[in-house]
Formats: C-alpha cells, sequence, structure tokens
C-alpha cells in the first residue's frame, strides 16, 4: 500500500499561506476583510498565511472563492486553462460603486448568466449599463 501524502507539511502549508497572502493584497483586502468574507477568524486567517496551520478543505474553499481563485490553485499554484473571466464595463462600475469584492462580482456575473441562460431563445443579450447591475444586485444580494 502506497503512503498516503500528508497535505498539511510545513513546507505545503507555507507556500499555500504565501499564495492567500500575494492574492489577498493584490486584491486589496485587509486580512480582517478576507477573513469577514470567508467566516473565519482573522487570527487563524494570519497563521494560515504564516504556514503555522493547515486550513481545512472547507475553510480553504470559503477562502478560494472569496479570492476568485480554484482551491487547486490555492494547493498548487498552477493556474486553470479556462478562459478568463472578462467582467462587463457595466458591471465593474457597478461592483466599484457597491465595493464589491472580487467574489461577489463574479457571483452576480455567474447569477446573470444563470438567468440569461434559462430564458435565452438563442438570441445574445446586449451588455448591462450599470444601472441595470445595480437594480440586479438589490433584487439578488441575499442570495449571493
Amino acid at each position: 500500500m502506497p503512503a498516503e501524502t500528508k497535505v498539511d507539511q510545513p513546507t505545503e502549508r507555507g507556500e499555500i499561506g504565501r499564495r492567500i497572502r500575494v492574492l489577498r493584497k493584490s486584491r486589496d483586502l485587509s486580512i480582517q476583510r478576507l477573513a469577514e468574507l470567508a467566516g473565519i477568524s482573522p487570527g487563524y486567517l494570519s497563521e494560515v498565511e504564516r504556514g503555522s496551520s493547515a486550513p481545512s478543505g472547507e475553510k480553504l474553499a470559503r477562502i478560494a472563492s472569496e479570492l476568485g481563485v480554484s482551491t487547486d490553485y490555492l494547493l498548487t499554484g498552477v493556474t486553470s486553462t479556462t478562459a478568463p473571466v472578462q467582467v462587463p464595463a457595466g458591471l465593474a462600475a457597478a461592483a466599484e460603486q457597491l465595493n464589491l469584492t472580487y467574489a461577489q462580482t463574479i457571483r452576480l456575473l455567474a447569477g446573470k448568466r444563470s438567468l440569461v441562460a434559462r430564458r435565452s431563445s438563442g438570441e445574445q443579450e446586449d451588455d448591462w449599463a450599470k444601472a441595470d447591475w445595480i437594480e440586479f444586485y438589490k433584487k439578488v444580494s441575499p442570495y449571493l
């Protein structure tokens, strides 16, 4: 029987923490804000970033979601081969005005795409204006 690989080895924990810290800073998020968004304590997030603690799969998934990356990326540093997400200009302006995080912006875009896909008759829909995105956000924000 092959030996099981331990995920929480100190060097792996340190690399995961480093990737989280780099992404958090690149998105101008404080430890306190990312912790709040991910539903964990700031102290715990700090330990994860320093490599002192290994996050559970659930907590890692929540952190990854708020940073807009996959858990695979946090674990391995390898990015997905899927096309990058293109945020429409109207949504970008609305997200800035509403002070949305990257993850919230992407969830809002996914929500719109999901609704349009279910109702679409095959025609391309025009991009929404900032006001349309703000109105949509007000209606769906409890579900994001």
